[in-house]
This record gives C-alpha cells, sequence and structure tokens, in this order.
C-alpha cells in the first residue's frame, strides 16, 4: 500500500490533560485553523484506540494516526480489531501506529523479533489497514521498511533523520516529531521544554538513542544541557519555526509534525491557529 500524508502534521500530548467534552471542543479547534493531521502519542492517561475514536467522531477531515500505541499494552489481535474497525468507520482518516520499547526484554524476548510476531498477529486480522512504525534502532527501522507503509521518530536531530531515510530507502514516508516553543526568547523556551524533557531522560530507550546522535552523559543528566534542548527544540516566531523544521525536511522527512510545548492556554491556541499548514 502507498501511503500518502499532509507534509504538515501535530502530534498533540494534551489530550491526556483534557477531559471528555475538552478532547472534543481541542480538536474541533485544530480543525476549524485549518490542520489537516494529529498524531495521538500514548503516554499517560488516554487509551490510544478509543482515544482515536473520539477524535475520529469529533471531527469531519481531520487524518488521526496513534503515534504510536503501545504495542505492550494489548495482545495484537486487540491492537488489529481496533484499528480494522477505525479504518473501516472512517476511511482514509486513519493510521495505525505502533511502537515497543527495550521494556519488552523483561518478557525473555527482544523488541526487533517481538515487534515482528506482534505484526504477524495484526495481519491476521487488519491486513492492509495502512500503518506506521515508531523506531530508533537500525533493526526496527528496517522492520517499518518491510513491513510497514511507514516510520515515525520523535525527539531526533536532522542527522538522525538522514541516516533514518538512507536506512528505509526513497519511497518510504517518514513523518518526525518536532517540539516546538512559539512565541519565546531560546532562554524560555528551553526552560518550558525542560519540563516535558524531564520523563524522557528517564527512559533507557531514549537515553540510548540520544547517545547513538552524539550526546554525552553531561548533556543527558537532568534536566537537560542547553546544547541538547537547542537541538531537539524549534523556538520563535511561526515563521521561524516553520524555518527552523525545513532543516527535517531537508534530510528526508516525508511530514513533519509539530508538536507543541507548554500548557494549553490561549497564547498556545493562538499558536496553532498560526501554524496551521499554509500550503501542502
Amino acid at each position: 500500500m502507498t501511503l500518502s500524508l499532509p507534509r504538515t502534521a501535530l502530534s498533540i500530548a494534551e489530550l491526556d490533560d483534557l477531559d471528555h467534552d475538552g478532547v472534543v471542543r481541542f480538536v474541533r479547534a485544530l480543525e476549524e485553523y485549518g490542520h489537516r493531521m494529529v498524531w495521538i502519542p500514548e503516554v499517560a492517561g488516554r487509551e490510544a484506540f478509543t482515544t482515536a475514536a473520539l477524535v475520529l467522531g469529533s471531527t469531519s477531515r481531520l487524518i488521526v494516526g496513534n503515534g504510536v500505541a503501545r504495542a505492550l499494552e494489548r495482545v495484537p489481535k486487540s491492537a488489529g480489531s481496533a484499528a480494522r474497525d477505525l479504518a473501516a468507520g472512517y476511511p482514509g482518516r486513519y493510521v495505525l501506529g505502533l511502537g515497543v520499547s527495550g521494556a519488552v526484554r523483561e518478557r525473555g524476548v527482544g523488541p526487533l523479533p517481538f515487534l515482528r510476531e506482534y505484526l504477524d498477529g495484526v495481519d491476521k486480522v487488519a491486513h492492509g489497514v495502512p500503518r506506521v512504525l515508531g523506531a530508533y534502532s537500525a533493526g526496527i527501522t528496517r522492520l517499518a521498511a518491510e513491513r510497514a507503509d511507514g516510520l515515525i521518530t520523535f525527539l531526533v536531530t536532522p542527522e538522525h533523520t538522514r541516516w533514518a531515510r538512507e536506512t528505509v530507502g526513497p519511497d518510504l514516508v517518514l513523518s518526525v516529531v518536532q517540539w516546538v516553543v512559539v512565541g519565546r526568547s531560546r532562554a524560555a523556551a528551553r526552560e518550558v521544554a525542560r519540563r516535558r524533557l524531564a520523563y524522557y531522560l528517564t527512559l533507557p530507550h531514549q537515553i540510548a538513542k540520544l547517545t547513538r546522535l552524539g550526546f554525552t552523559e553531561a548533556d543527558l543528566a537532568l534536566p537537560g544541557s542547553d546544547r541538547l534542548l537547542d537541538a531537539l527544540v524549534a523556538h520563535g516566531t511561526p515563521d521561524q519555526v516553520r524555518e527552523a523544521v525545513r532543516a527535517q525536511y531537508d534530510a528526508g522527512a516525508t511530514q513533519v509534525a509539530l508538536s507543541l510545548v507548554g500548557p494549553l492556554d490561549d497564547a498556545k491556541l493562538d499558536a496553532y491557529r498560526a501554524l496551521a499548514p499554509q500550503e501542502d
């Protein structure tokens, strides 16, 4: 299957902090502003597939991707059945995203063989549903090229994007989630992003990825060095943000999914409105 996605998207982590009605209002606002696609991370409170159904049912045009659903949270049949029903109920508007962390080793299997077998199970009930894999290791990145329609990455530099493109070849969809802080100075942007980054600097697979990208133990020690923040976060006016993320496209990204860091307040909603795609 050839997957075609908008050149720009959003990754909306705010949903974990919103109730049902808050989610409905928020995603309808994003659609009204002109955004065409959202990825929904599965990090804290919200379950991946019920949340995707809520967003799809609350909007009329938004493409919705699980970015990504945690494979360890559910058996393959459950993930595949949910994805099949969402894709059938909202034709052309749903993308299954799957990922697995090193925590799977506690089950006595590595992430690559686990995910390969997991996809076998998904295929039994959801063959043909568009899907991407979240990956940083060489093995799972290559698996995306073999068994998925795309690859989604998160908290990476353009150097990683260039490596991923070289690994998967020229044709696979490559979506890069890019952290953004709008309307603040570099120093203020660092402080806003540090509060969110703290969680990820406790995760072994994120530390391993960032170490491979050349960051040192000092960079990765809490709360994260200025060098680390400057490499991972685009900041400034909407036009400056667009210019900054161009480096990800130049490195081989098919799509950049902006993830706006900071509390969901009126200023952030204004930023979402200002960052709506001018063209795709």
